[in-house]
């Protein structure tokens, strides 16, 4: 029997209908087929894989390259009364055992695991005794050589077919081009798959690319921090050095500010992403080590310090701002001595091959920066897409001027300033006092379980909630992002705050 799936979309997720062809993805997982699926940051191509596994009660195993990407991806499916676990080495010994008893009974929807742990022999044995319903491959472009992402690791996912030949293999990614798509088909041994490729247009993202003197950027900088005083914001900095010093200048003046890299203990990066993700600080200064799989909606602004290696690597990080569909800014702020640095790493890079690959990147990425094409179709045509419109009227080029940057907006004799970003991105909820309310109730669970504040609640379902202001279970059921599940263990808090 086909199983109802908009009636599992509401219990577990909150939500009556489908986002566009979610459901087709679904019913041909479901249907037993190899599938590849291009789905742009925000699009919801998780729930792509949750919910099959769900509807045919067998094991999903997830591949994710993401220790804290793998955590948090199963605590929101438990909080939304999901079984779901993950195997990797911040377990204990016990713990791991205990994941691997459940799974083996049948008792795990999703299961996820790093490409490293999948691969190993014993794994492999041990995962023909658990009930496999399919493979999902998260982060799939990180298999091609193409890719800006491409990880060796990844490559061994081939042994995936011929160690389950009749297990359908799921793949997915949210920026590949042409040429890493067929590179994905092709490494993973995909049969006849059902092909989803979406549009890569996102037109609630306003793209500015500004070059800066040497003297400029700084005060760039604080305009855009001032511009947008309640929002999430990611700065996306070249250096370890730059993003130590950025974070240090912005909480000097006593912004709500943590900074995120490489050479931090693990400790230390969780801790300021969580602060981050839970709200307690709103700003986060990072290198490229910060964002993969990152999962939280409301980011108002992502502004770049340089320019990035690759317009595949600045589509995704750009596109971490804007998640819960309303108006966002991403702002590329770069200067001549970037090219230098860009080139500087490229020469270091080992094999010819690989050296080219950068260098084609490199040089796309350049004409991005500098070219007069409108940004968001530049971006659409790089990954194979061709617009019918020759201009979006949401970049620098299609005429938008966003009131920070222009000298006005950092001088001292600045106008009164008017934005349409404010008019679209603030989407001030029905009763300001209540959303502050909510969310200040959220932080503190989130703390209490050791979550981040989205996995229990988004922002878009707290506003809803400002909005409905609902008296009773029943009412708070109907609130999309809810969910039966969450409405039983959240429900009383909730209505009481309202009632309040």
């Amino acid at each position: 029997m086909t199983p109802d799936l908009v009636k599992l979309l509401k219990q577990h997720w909150g939500y009556s209908q489908f986002r566009a062809n979610q459901e087709a993805v679904v019913r041909s997982i479901l249907d037993g087929r190899d599938v590849a699926v291009v789905m742009p940051t925000g699009g919801g191509k998780s729930l792509c894989y949750q919910l099959p596994a769900i509807a045919m009660e067998k094991t999903c195993v997830v591949v994710s390259p993401l220790i804290a990407l793998m955590q948090d991806q199963a605590a929101q499916l438990q909080q939304a009364g999901i079984a779901a676990a993950f195997l990797n080495s911040s377990l204990e010994a016990s713990a791991q055992r205990e994941v691997m008893r459940r799974a083996q009974q049948g008792a795990v929807r999703l299961l996820y695991l790093s490409p490293e742990r999948l691969v190993r022999g014993d794994v492999l044995d041990w995962l023909k005794k658990i009930p496999l319903g399919f493979f999902a491959i998260d982060e799939a472009h990180c298999i091609s050589e193409w890719g800006h992402e491409f990880r060796p690791e990844y490559r061994q996912l081939r042994a995936l077919r011929e160690w389950f030949p009749e297990t359908p293999i799921a793949a997915f990614t949210a920026s590949a081009t042409r040429a890493v798509r067929h590179d994905i088909l092709a490494q993973l041994h995909l049969r006849d798959p059902a092909k989803f490729v979406m549009s890569f247009h996102r037109p609630n993202l306003r793209y500015i690319v500004r070059e800066c003197g040497p003297r400029e950027q700084d005060r760039f900088l604080s305009a855009a921090i001032e511009w947008y005083g309640e929002g999430n914001v990611i700065v996306y900095a070249p250096t370890i050095k730059s993003v130590e010093e950025t974070a240090a200048l912005l909480s000097h003046r006593g912004l709500p500010v943590v900074p995120y890299h490489g050479q931090m203990t693990t400790a230390i990066r969780q801790k300021n992403q969580d602060a981050w993700m839970s709200g307690e600080k709103r700003i986060l200064v990072g290198t490229l080590a910060f964002g993969l799989g990152i999962n939280k909606p409301d980011v108002r602004a992502v502004l770049h310090l340089a320019m990035p290696k690759s317009l595949e690597q600045y589509y995704q990080e750009a596109g971490r701002a804007g998640r819960d569909g309303l108006s966002a800014d991403c702002v590329l702020l770069w200067q001549k001595r970037d090219i230098g640095l860009l080139t500087h790493f490229i020469q270091a890079i080992d094999g010819r091959d690989e050296r080219e690959r950068a260098w084609q990147r490199y040089r796309t990425m350049r004409r991005f920066a500098q070219g007069t094409g409108c940004r968001h179709r530049e971006i659409c045509l790089h990954f194979g897409e061709t617009p019918k419109w020759s201009r979006c009227e949401a970049c620098d080029i299609c005429g938008v001027a966003l009131g920070w940057l222009s000298e006005a907006a950092v001088s001292e004799a600045a106008a009164p300033r008017v934005s349409p970003v404010r008019k679209k991105s603030a989407a001030r909820p029905a009763d300001r006092d209540l959303f502050d309310k909510l969310r200040e109730w959220r932080r503190g669970l989130a703390k209490d379980l050791s979550v981040p504040a989205y996995v229990i609640l988004h922002d878009a379902t707290l506003e809803a909630i400002c909005r409905r202001a609902p008296s009773t279970i029943a009412e708070l059921c109907e609130v999309p992002g809810i969910g039966e599940r969450r409405a039983e263990r959240f429900g009383r808090a909730i209505l009481k705050i309202v009632q309040r």
